[in-house]
């Protein structure tokens, strides 16, 4: 028989596979097009754009509407201006840009995207390649982007409010990558000292990053790998992690007993992770997340207080404490002592 007609109703299924990859790479597009920065404080109409960016008005304005659809831009008497998100994150000269996040966000998720079927059939999955990308300028300057967009701001005003935080001379940041951290938490402290610990041809990225950004004779960066190494003991008043502990899920009892080993006496534990239970991230992005973590190698992206307060006491830490990082993300911020 030719013709069935359906009992359930699929166009829902066609919509979303049609709008969020096609609406997500738009959005790409459009950054790489400048197209912001051209709109930033102006209104223009998509001819007048387009004779402007030498583009094809008829394909230009459609691309124009998504930006609309997704809050991008606002449309007025056929003009089109900045949103103010897209002012804020999306002009190539705004201090919070995401144009390099978003572009390696996505490379991220395509390189596990195109094989699904046969990473979930069993297939290899090589973190070489991953390890080594951490070094590269651009992936560096794209999870910055991403920590100075949400969580480093929070990130550094817990720290600076926990017990003691003036008296602290010393920090460790493994996984510091780009320094931002590092960096933040000394600007609030200036009798401090910091320490990124990094995979070896990482770390020498990272003190060249810090240096150009003046914390040369503040900030000192080693290579170590902390999956097979362990940190110089009872030498930090303060530990660090961001988006680091949960590629050690699998063994959060001795990682966590690796980091108390590095702490003083009456030190602080400050990591920065993804919770399942921050309740407005969305099942969707969510189940996203974890689907592209676990393709990637890694036993989960989540990592929950009931777990990690089990493991934080088996350790030994007192005063622990959770925050989340925002109202409508999945961070989650822990802080916990080392008892004096």
């Amino acid at each position: 028989m030719l013709v069935t007609t359906p009992q359930t109703d699929f166009e829902p299924i066609h919509s979303m596979l049609m709008n969020n990859s096609l609406s997500s790479k738009a959005i790409i597009g459009a950054v790489e097009l400048h197209i912001f920065d051209r709109l930033d404080g102006r209104a223009l109409t998509a001819a007048a754009l387009a004779e402007e960016g030498g583009w094809v008005t008829t394909r230009l304005e459609p691309l124009l509407d998504i930006l609309v659809a997704a809050d991008l831009l606002t449309r007025n008497n056929g003009e089109y201006t900045n949103t103010p998100v897209a002012s804020e994150f999306l002009v190539t000269t705004a201090p919070l840009y995401q144009g390099d996040c978003m572009a390696l966000t996505m490379r991220f998720a395509s390189s596990v995207e195109n094989a699904i079927a046969e990473l979930v059939a069993g297939g290899e999955v090589d973190r070489t390649e991953a390890d080594n990308g951490w070094a590269l300028e651009k992936v560096m300057e794209g999870t910055a982007q991403d920590a100075c967009g949400v969580a480093l701001p929070r990130v550094v005003q817990l720290v600076a409010g926990l017990p003691g935080f003036h008296d602290f001379r010393t920090m460790a940041d493994v996984g510091g990558n780009h320094g931002h951290y590092t960096m933040g938490v000394l600007e609030q402290n200036p009798d401090m000292r910091g320490t990124i610990f990094d995979l070896p041809h990482v770390a020498e990225q990272s003190r060249l990053r810090c240096e150009r950004f003046g914390f040369g004779d503040r900030i000192a960066t080693q290579g170590l790998d902390f999956r097979k190494q362990a940190l110089p003991a009872g030498q930090f008043d303060l530990i660090l992690m961001s988006h680091i502990l949960y590629g050690f899920k699998g063994d959060l009892g001795s990682t966590l007993g690796k980091i108390a080993d590095g702490l003083k006496p009456g030190g602080w534990f400050v990591s920065h992770h993804f919770s399942r239970h921050q309740t407005n991230g969305g099942e969707m992005a969510k189940a996203s997340l974890e689907l592209i973590t676990r393709l990637a190698g890694y036993p989960s992206h989540f990592i929950e207080q009931e777990e990690l307060s089990e493991h934080l006491a088996s350790a030994g830490f007192t005063d622990v404490r959770f925050e989340p990082v925002s109202a409508k993300g999945l961070g989650l911020m822990t802080a916990a002592r080392k008892p004096a």
